[in-house]
């Protein structure tokens, strides 16, 4: 039995065959590439225009959203069209006829299937002398049907294969479709066939592959070139102790600014050797910033351009052209990315320096870093006060504040967020209503940081004992609030404002590992000079009860001298009654105290709540493991940055006496209310107390960072304990365990042949 290959000769099976291949094709780009609703994006952006109507990202978003609203849309066009030609197939479908039919001869005789012999003879001769090829009308094609029909019926053995077959000829050669039409390989369209082929699989194919291949070793998973990688982990290494200069050098000799390896980025014209130098002298007379880079490549010309474009945004220079601005936005666009590759290259330097294979980084240099963010979005020095970045907000208003002598200078957010609204627009009088209810609202949205931390270490017994050398782990809670939250009532605004004052940002909580203390600063401890100095009352011993004070012991201390004056029989009664009450407690407390059941349920009940708190964290691990970052929290008030920023924040821990960083800084693309993260880091080899500080810093705004202290108390690790009861096995045990060995390693085969 042979094999027979058959082509689409009417193009039936090439119609199943597209309509499988474009329904793929088709359902995954209409649910990608449908256009979304405009409704959603207009009603936010309405929503934001109060506060962010003036700023660049605010309007570029506006005008694109504008033009999708009246702009015709191709895709729409392009996939309405896709799914009327998918209808239209669907019917073509739907219509074709199906060629397979099954052989009959009692069909093909034209009787019925209960027919005898002399019937079926008798309407084969009849049949047979009209289409006769020898007679005038004949068919030979129909007679031979006929004749086949016929003995199909009345042979045996043709009968036999019919019914077995379904062909009266008996077995036939199997047949293969093929979904194509025949045309396709007729010779006289072999040269239109060889060169589709040749387009798709020849150029198009090896171009789309090279073009992927060669974007993918040329840039990073962060979308950042690895030249510039190279380049940022040479100056960092090169450079322990970084300032901030240095670090804006560095930065702008990234290859994205250069045309040569980023072809988005503008190639160079005469025209910008005319403006350049132009803007330069304006930095250098007005703002003392000069342009003295020698080495390679920051005294090339795409980084001095770089960095020309950066100090006019910092310094708020608005006098640059149409094609600099451009320039300048892609510049801030490039930045997130840019300075978050600065930051893992300073923590790859600082693990490999770890494990002696190069010099660390010191944490001025990470830190200095870390400024640049939100010196770029919010395009001001870091010089300058943080007020400059509310809105309306101009030196003079900036020299109003510092110089307010009611409330002893107002130099920062926090500060000018507690004034009471009477005295804050007292001292900002100049401002128009509008521009400062404006501002009011801006200022109120600005991020406040609440910090909690929790230490612990990950140990069988006690996980609140800190050990050398054992993983330390520090939950820290992060809660944002806004500094509308801190405005004060008229009686409080005075105590308000001074603690606002004596409080350093973030310095004001300490937490301790063991119980998880809180000190305050000393600032905050020591008392006010105009504040009276009560003495304060001693008060009297209470009598030696026992472990415990009970509660009738304390209630006759804590009774007033009025109290105590009576007749001395009611003292003599009073006496006897807390000596019984004195000698009762004692007993219960001894008896509980004493009683190793109490101390058994006491145990079991802080294993239990451990194993609660265990599960509880493996299950917020997993649910965050699979569920997808949203990383849109709050937008960023940024009137001079070409993009919609949002509040993105760096976790960290450092040494601050020995200026070193102890875990990789972990952003934070997700904080909203509250959120979770935690650190971890090994404890110091040797054994005392050390004092680090926790980090929060941000990213698009100044004078938003808090930090928090914590305290470890060190203690030395514990001895191997040699001698375990879980270590001693005797003989017998293992004689045991290595027959259960043998028993349990018996293969499948060794069974069988046993059963054998």
């Amino acid at each position: 039995m042979g094999q027979q290959f058959k082509y689409d000769e009417k193009g039936a099976t090439f119609l199943y065959f597209l309509l499988s291949v474009f329904v793929m094709v088709l359902i995954p780009i209409s649910y990608f590439f449908w256009p979304k609703g405009y409704k959603d994006e207009e009603k936010r952006l309405n929503m934001l225009c109060r506060i962010h109507g003036q700023s660049k990202w605010y309007k570029k978003q506006q005008k694109t959203l504008q033009q999708k609203k009246y702009k015709p849309n191709f895709n729409k066009i392009l996939i309405v069209l896709g799914w009327i030609t998918f209808l239209v197939l669907v019917y073509k479908v739907s219509n074709v006829e199906n060629d397979h039919v099954e052989y009959n001869p009692y069909e093909v005789l034209g009787i019925k299937e209960t027919s005898t012999p002399q019937e079926i003879k008798k309407r084969y001769h009849a049949l047979s002398k009209s289409t006769h090829p020898d007679k005038k009308g004949g068919n030979e094609e129909e007679f031979i049907r006929i004749a086949k029909a016929y003995k199909s019926l009345l042979d045996p053995e043709t009968k036999e294969n019919w019914k077995k077959y379904g062909n009266p000829d008996g077995p036939q050669a199997m047949q293969f479709g093929i979904a194509l039409p025949k045309w396709i390989f007729e010779s006289n369209n072999s040269f239109i066939v060889i060169g589709i082929y040749f387009l798709m699989f020849m150029i198009l194919l090896p171009f789309v592959v090279g073009r992927w291949w060669y974007r993918t070793i040329r840039y990073s998973k962060e979308e950042v070139l690895l030249n510039t990688s190279q380049l940022f982990l040479y100056f960092l290494s090169k450079t322990t102790n970084m300032n901030l200069k240095r670090a804006t050098m560095v930065f702008s000799a990234a290859f994205e600014f250069s045309h040569e390896h980023n072809s988005k980025m503008r190639s160079p014209t005469p025209k910008d050797n005319e403006e350049l130098p132009e803007l330069l002298r304006v930095l250098e007379s007005n703002f003392n910033i000069s342009e003295n880079a020698k080495e390679r490549p920051m005294n090339f010309p795409y980084s001095v351009k770089a960095r020309i474009l950066i100090y006019c945004h910092l310094t708020r220079m608005d006098t640059l052209s149409t094609q600099m601005t451009d320039d300048l936005d892609y510049v801030l666009t490039k930045s997130p990315l840019l300075i978050q590759e600065m930051i893992n290259a300073v923590s790859q330097l600082t693990i490999m320096a770890n494990y002696n294979k190069g010099q660390k980084p010191r944490l001025d240099t990470l830190e200095n870093v870390m400024k640049m963010a939100p010196m770029m979005v919010q395009g001001l020095l870091q010089m300058k006060s943080p007020l400059l970045q509310l809105p309306y907000f101009n030196d003079d208003y900036v020299k109003y504040c510092y110089q307010s002598k009611k409330h002893s200078g107002v130099k920062n957010l926090r500060n000018l967020a507690a004034l009471p609204d009477t005295d804050r627009r007292q001292m900002l009088r100049r401002m128009g209503d509008e521009a400062y209810d404006t501002m009011l609202m801006v200022l109120r949205n600005f991020p406040d940081i609440h910090l909690e931390t929790r230490i612990h270490v990950i140990d069988d017994d006690e996980t609140h004992i800190i050990t050398a050398g054992a993983i330390v782990t520090v939950t820290l809670t992060m809660t944002r609030r806004s500094l509308g939250a801190l405005h004060p009532s008229k009686n409080e605004s005075s105590v308000a404002q001074a603690e606002i004052e004596a409080e350093v940002s973030g310095n004001d909580e300490q937490s301790e590992a063991g119980g998880e203390k809180t000190t305050t600063t000393q600032a905050a401890s020591k008392s006010k000079p105009w504040e009276k100095q009560t003495k304060k009352k001693k008060k009297k011993k209470p009598a030696k009860l026992g472990k415990k004070q009970p509660p009738a012991a304390k209630k006759t201390q804590e009774k007033s001298k009025s109290d105590e004056v009576g007749d001395d029989e009611k003292k003599e009664e009073q006496q006897a009654m807390l000596n019984e009450n004195n000698s009762d407690s004692e007993d219960a407390y001894s008896d509980e105290d004493s009683d190793p059941n109490n101390e058994k349920v006491v145990d079991e009940e802080e294993e239990e709540r451990e194993w609660e708190a265990m599960q509880a964290s493996f299950k917020k691990k997993e649910k965050a493991a699979f569920e997808s970052i949203d990383k849109r929290t709050h937008t960023v008030y940024a009137p001079r940055y070409p993009l919609e920023k949002n509040e993105w924040w760096w976790v960290y821990i450092a040494d601050r006496k020995n200026h070193s960083l102890l875990t990789a800084p972990v952003i934070i693309c997700n904080l909203r209310d509250q959120q979770e993260v935690e650190l971890k880091f090994p404890a110091p080899t040797k054994p005392g107390k050390y004092t680090y500080s926790i980090w929060c810093r941000s990213d698009s705004y100044l004078d938003c960072d808090r930090y928090k202290d914590i305290k470890l108390d060190v203690k030395d690790a514990k001895p191997v304990e040699e001698d375990h009861p879980q270590w001693q096995m005797s003989d017998e045990e293992d004689d045991d365990e290595n027959m259960n060995s043998e028993s349990e390693g018996i293969s499948s085969e060794d069974e069988s042949s046993q059963e054998d």
